[in-house]
Parts: structure tokens; C-alpha cells; sequence
């Protein structure tokens, strides 16, 4: 197979293009050129890989980037407004039987249910603009997609990680609360305690991902992929503070509150990381036979830790996130009964 990769380095599609490439694909990315997390993987960026630099949002110059190339199946994994989604939609008509787009799992309806989601749960999330927005991208997909002659693939992550990627419910993409916990400073878990969250590393994702392509039972439909393992933010900062070796203080804040003193906090739980998410993904071992999400949250949260520790230049804080945490912590403390 021929695939092109929208974008290539980041978390999600650097780990897609090494499964890929190990599977025999010949595999291209559509970037600026910009490196990512490719840059920071053994065998580095590029390695097995035709690059075609070009803005995407730029679809003059982006066709004329691919010249005449076509390919078997195109991901687009840096898409986030229908605009967007239309002028892929323009730009690779003719060039491809299969056009995946990579939405999210935080666009379905947040509600507590008892049973797994299911890809047929309503797709709705009036807290957070990001959800809305992959939502109506979706929505532009099933509506005009048809007529572009491609085959339509939607796939929804939930929260995924890689090695450069240190889980929680305040950023993924820093050692910030990795640093508090070094530091003996507090950390958040939103809620009581029953929330469960499902983390899915990155090769994991690569797998169900890449056994999408050109699988004629993917075509026109919705799946998500994501891990079995569904853990409580208390789990989640332990075991991170496991693989750091050092004990977590973790301060429970009901999310009602934090999203009352925090707006975008309150976008971001409300819209996603607030509720349980646990995941049906029988849809996807159908489709994947053999699918099985292998890499466990003990696992991959250690290789990220060692990633980190390797070289302390990569240990960097956001001090904004660092002070809002103190904020919500002392406003929390301050508001309880004595």
C-alpha cells in the first residue's frame, strides 16, 4: 500500500508511520517540515519516508507539493475546522480510494452511563469548542463526502500518549505535574475518586490505525480505538509517581468546582476528562482481527519517565498550568468547611 500521513511527527502519526513502514507501506507525510515527535524516535525523522513540505491549509501549494502522486489511503490527522475538511476533500479527489480523518472520542455525548460507548452513542458536547468543532467536521464528511468519490474512514481517539507525553488531567505534552510530584507540590484528580479514564499509548493506536487501511470494511464508517484499560485519576497519578519514584499528593476537587473556577479547565472536563470513559471496541477487533491494545499504562507511562530523565533540557514546566494548579488547590482548601 501507498498511504500519505497529514501531518507524519506528532504523538499520534510518527508511531502510525512506523507501523506502516514495518508492515511494508510505502509511506509519505504532508508537513511543513517542522520535525515533532519524529525527530526525538531511534532512527529519526524521515527515516523510510517520502516528505512533501507544504501547508496543507495552503491547497495550491500543497497540490502542487504532491505533483502528481496518488495514493491508497490518505490520514489526516491535523485537521480541527470543517473548512478544512472541505478543501481535503477538493484536494484529493482523484488522488485516493480511502480518506481517513482522525476526530475524537470527547465528541460523544458525556453522560453517566453504565455501559461502554459504543460508536452509535450520540456525538455531542456543548463545553468544549475543539469537541464541537471535530463534530462538525464529521457532519461535513457525511454530508459532501460521498461525492468526492473517496471512501470515507472516521476514526476516535481518546486519550492517547506517547513516549515524549506524560499523562494527566492538566496536560499531557510537559513535566509539569511530573515536577510537582517530585517536588512534594499537590496534584489534581478531578472528582471523588470513581472517575475511570481510558489511556491508549500510541503504538497501540498505530496498530488499529494502520489495520484500517484499505480495509473495505472500514469504508463509510465511525470506529474508535482505544485501550481496555480504564484507570481513576488517583491510579493515574500514582502510577506516575511509581515510575518517577516518588509518592503523589493527589487532592480530589469535585469538577463542578474546578470547572466554576476555571473556565478552561471547565471546558476541557465537563467536555472530556470529568467523566468515566470506558470503550467498547468490538467494532474495531471486527474489523482488526487480533487487535489487542498491549501496551499498559504501567508500561508506557516508564518509558515516557525515561525519556524524560534521559535528558533534563526535555523537563520543562508550564509555568501557567504550574500557578493554576496552585490556584484551584488553595481555593479548594480555603472553601471547605473547617
Amino acid at each position: 500500500m501507498k498511504v500519505l500521513f497529514v501531518g507524519g511527527t506528532g504523538n499520534l502519526s510518527w508511531e502510525c508511520s512506523l507501523r506502516a513502514l514495518e508492515l511494508g507501506m510505502e509511506v509519505h507525510h504532508l508537513n511543513r517540515g517542522r520535525g515533532g515527535s519524529a525527530a526525538d524516535t531511534p532512527g529519526g525523522a524521515g527515516a523510510g519516508v517520502v516528505t512533501h513540505i507544504a501547508d496543507i491549509g495552503d491547497p495550491e501549494v500543497a497540490r502542487a507539493a504532491l505533483g502528481s502522486e496518488s495514493f491508497d489511503a490518505v490520514v489526516e490527522f491535523v485537521a480541527f475546522e470543517p473548512e478544512r475538511v472541505r478543501t481535503d476533500l477538493a484536494l484529493f479527489q482523484g488522488r485516493t480510494r480511502q480518506y481517513v480523518f482522525i476526530s475524537t472520542a470527547s465528541a460523544y455525548r458525556k453522560e453517566a452511563l453504565p455501559r461502554p460507548i459504543t460508536e452509535d452513542r450520540p456525538l455531542e458536547n456543548p463545553y468544549w469548542p475543539y469537541s464541537r468543532s471535530k463534530i462538525d467536521c464529521e457532519r461535513v464528511l457525511e454530508a459532501e463526502g460521498p461525492a468526492s468519490g473517496m471512501a470515507i474512514t472516521v476514526v476516535r481517539p481518546s486519550h492517547t500518549y506517547g513516549h515524549t507525553w506524560l499523562p494527566s488531567a492538566f496536560g499531557s505534552s510537559d513535566f509539569t505535574v511530573a515536577r510537582r510530584i517530585l517536588d512534594g507540590k499537590p496534584v489534581i484528580a478531578p472528582g471523588d475518586g470513581s472517575i475511570r479514564w481510558t489511556l491508549t499509548h500510541a503504538r497501540d493506536f498505530a496498530v488499529g490505525l494502520v489495520g484500517l487501511l484499505g480495509n473495505e470494511g472500514a469504508y463509510g464508517e465511525a470506529v474508535h480505538i482505544t485501550s481496555d484499560e480504564a484507570l481513576s485519576w488517583d491510579e493515574i497519578h500514582l502510577e506516575l509517581g511509581r515510575a518517577l519514584g516518588a509518592t503523589p499528593k493527589i487532592v480530589r476537587i469535585p469538577v463542578d468546582f474546578l470547572a466554576s473556577h476555571d473556565p478552561g479547565t471547565g471546558e476541557r472536563l465537563l467536555g472530556d476528562k470529568g467523566w468515566t470513559a470506558i470503550f467498547d471496541c468490538s467494532k474495531l477487533k471486527r474489523l482488526v482481527p487480533g487487535f489487542k491494545a498491549k501496551v499498559s499504562f504501567a508500561q508506557g507511562v516508564r518509558e515516557s519517565v525515561a525519556w524524560y530523565f534521559a535528558d533534563p533540557a526535555r523537563q520543562k514546566v508550564n509555568r501557567e498550568t504550574d500557578s493554576l494548579i496552585d490556584r484551584l488547590v488553595s481555593e479548594w482548601e480555603t472553601s471547605r468547611p473547617s
